[in-house]
């Protein structure tokens, strides 16, 4: 449609239909980390001093959580200074028992986990972050078949409720020149089963193991760098390295081209390679991001890292062979959030890396979103009287600027890139500086279109069905309840929109304020009512007839133009009925139309309810769209 609308559909005037016990969507419970404390915690029969364990993958990365069929994890460090004289640590598991008055914890069983491991030097292949605290905080390297299924071949575990399902895991010192040995402790909780269960409130999935007491901090991030060409030949491949991938956990490293994926590469040996075989001319931010293999840490994490290089064509490159004279390009946007339509300010300033007794160059700075350009290329000069306020002393600069009011809506990656006319000088594009543009208000453009959707709910009880259309929650519409047809073959119930007892409040408003004015058309569309447990009502038992216009014109308040009205009459059910009508569908159909006028047309019409007398009882919820254009 060429038109322009500006639609009031009344607040909430696609229909809800409600009824007794509505039926509500409930998301899963997120997990709760530590959220819950075993009942031996905090263990004060520790030695002195004692406090909590911290556990460590191969890399040296934080781990509170993992397979049960699998090394627990790698290290094992303790998180305060151990006795004066002790040089060694070793780990053990524990197996809780209750009663803690007659069983606490010093007297529980346990086995020997891990090498005993001497605090310095550490062992070979000790990662750096857990090689930095072996000289202060005890650290032990575990055996690689301290598995919670191998443990629980040698030990019976506690049924015991707040004790089973439970390990608790000892580092302690030792060589210590018969000083009392002290210990420090954490408590993880894992599941053998092929569901998930809760220990002592927290959320343990299927063949995992989850750190119970105390949670420690989240795996930490690592560090990706990625490398790529520069400019070069349009269609000249481009290899794009990504470096510092960690290579435990298991894990892919994802590419994108201005923010779309580009190709998923299995990670090997800390890095990943791609090669993009033909890029297009114009600048291209690649970003390359780490993600673990899912389920191989608590909370998987992701790090990316971003370089941006561009394709020109052949006889541009020409221009740029050997420059002797390098620039930079820095790009800034007068505003990084505007509404869609809104104009804004771009700046590139370039700047020339040579000495200032050159005479400086001509050239163009094209702008881009993302790899579309954006307007013509503005041609700039670098020279020291085009610096900005606040650059060095002696530098060249140039500044070019482009005023738009055509960025679409969503995140725009805005660059600028600067073509020299000289093949003295070096090209350059800037870093991509994001510009946040709103979306537009709904029917505030001409051709747009307005919809406003909102849920139907039925419940059908035993003999009767009550319908209730909430305008808004807080003033639902209540229809009259269903009643079995004359012949007992369907359920039926109707209503007008509005309630006689409430007129003027809730009737079907379509405002029109367009400059000329336009005619218009109000649709209806709906879908299939549900109970959620396999009863439905299908759409077409739902019909909207008998429209009016209930201020005609001519007059203060009343719309001048003409209103027509089209049926849509509901499907009966009953097997003795041979209607063909298709009630509502999921394609909008026609329910009235206006020829050109400016003002409000306030409507009505009866929306009518046809159901099989075979209808589960229950709660069932559908929609009821209406739209304007």
């Amino acid at each position: 449609m060429k038109n322009k609308l500006k639609a009031t559909l009344c607040g909430t005037l696609a229909t809800a239909i409600a009824g007794v016990g509505l039926l509500a969507a409930t998301a899963a419970p997120a997990f709760a980390a530590n959220g819950g404390v075993p009942p031996w915690e905090p263990d004060a029969n520790a030695g002195s001093p004692y406090g909590n364990v911290q556990l460590f993958n191969a890399d040296g990365v934080v781990v509170t959580s993992g397979s049960v069929s699998s090394q627990a994890f790698a290290f094992a460090a303790a998180t305060t200074a151990p006795d004066s004289g002790s040089t060694h640590a070793t780990v053990y598991w524990r197996d809780p028992q209750a009663p803690l008055s007659s069983s606490p914890p010093a007297t529980w069983s346990g086995g020997q986990e891990s090498n005993t491991t001497p605090f310095s030097p550490p062992p070979s292949g000790t990662p750096a972050t857990v090689v930095a605290d072996a000289a202060s905080e005890p650290v032990a390297e575990m055996y690689s078949t301290a598995t919670v299924n191998n443990w629980l071949t040698t030990n019976t575990p506690s049924t015991t409720t707040d004790f089973a399902n439970t390990i608790q895991v000892i580092l302690q010192d030792s060589f210590n020149n018969g000083s009392t040995d002290s210990y420090w402790s954490t408590d993880i909780a894992y599941n053998t089963g092929t569901s998930a269960i809760t220990v002592d409130g927290v959320n343990v999935p299927a063949g995992e193991w989850v750190e119970l007491f105390p949670l420690q901090s989240t795996p930490a991030t690592p560090t990706l760098t990625l490398s790529a060409p520069g400019a070069q030949t349009t269609g000249t491949p481009e290899q794009l390295t990504a470096s510092g991938v960690p290579t435990t956990p298991a894990g892919d490293v994802v590419f994108e081209d201005n923010g779309a994926t580009i190709a998923t590469v299995v990670a090997s040996g800390g890095s990943a390679t791609y090669t993009v075989t033909s890029p297009a001319a114009g600048s291209h931010s690649y970003t390359a991001s780490f993600v673990p293999v899912p389920g191989s840490e608590t909370g998987a994490y992701s790090s990316s890292a971003t370089v941006v290089t561009s394709s020109t064509s052949a006889a541009e490159m020409a221009t740029y062979s050997a420059p002797t004279i390098g620039t930079s390009t820095s790009l800034s946007a007068g505003s990084t959030s505007i509404n869609y339509g809104a104009s804004d300010a771009l700046t590139a300033t370039v700047t020339e890396n040579d000495a200032p007794t050159d005479t400086g160059v001509t050239g163009s700075v094209q702008f881009y979103d993302g790899a579309s350009a954006l307007g013509s290329p503005v041609t700039t000069t670098v020279s020291a009287a085009n610096c900005p306020a606040g650059q060095p002393s002696g530098s060249e600069c140039g500044q070019a600027v482009l005023t738009t009011s055509s960025l679409p809506t969503g995140t725009d990656s805005i660059t600028a890139t600067f073509t020299p006319g000289s093949a003295a000088y070096g090209p350059s594009t800037s870093s991509a500086v994001t510009v946040t543009v709103a979306a537009p208000a709904a029917c505030s453009l001409t051709g747009s279109s307005c919809t406003d959707i909102q849920g139907i709910t039925v419940t059908v009880n035993p003999g009767t069905i009550t319908i209730t259309t909430p305008y808004t929650p807080a003033s639902p519409f209540v229809l009259p309840a269903m009643q079995l047809s004359s012949d007992g073959t369907y359920l039926q119930s109707s209503a007008t929109f509005p309630p006689a007892s409430n007129p003027g409040t809730q009737q079907i408003v379509v405002t029109s304020q367009l400059a000329p004015a336009y005619a218009w058309t109000l649709s209806v569309s709906g879908t299939a009512l549900s109970d959620g447990t396999g009863g439905t009502i299908p759409s077409s038992g739902l019909g909207l007839t008998n429209g009016a216009l209930l201020n005609p014109g001519p007059g203060a308040g009343t719309y001048p133009g003409a209103v027509t009205f089209t049926n849509v009459p509901a499907h009966n059910p009953s097997p003795v009925d041979t209607d063909t009508n298709s009630g509502l569908t999921a394609t909008p159909q026609t329910f009235a139309h206006s020829t050109a006028a400016d003002g409000t047309a306030v409507m009505d019409g009866t929306l009518t309810l046809l159901a099989s007398t075979a209808t589960p009882a229950g709660t069932y919820t559908g929609t009821i769209t209406f739209t304007i254009s």
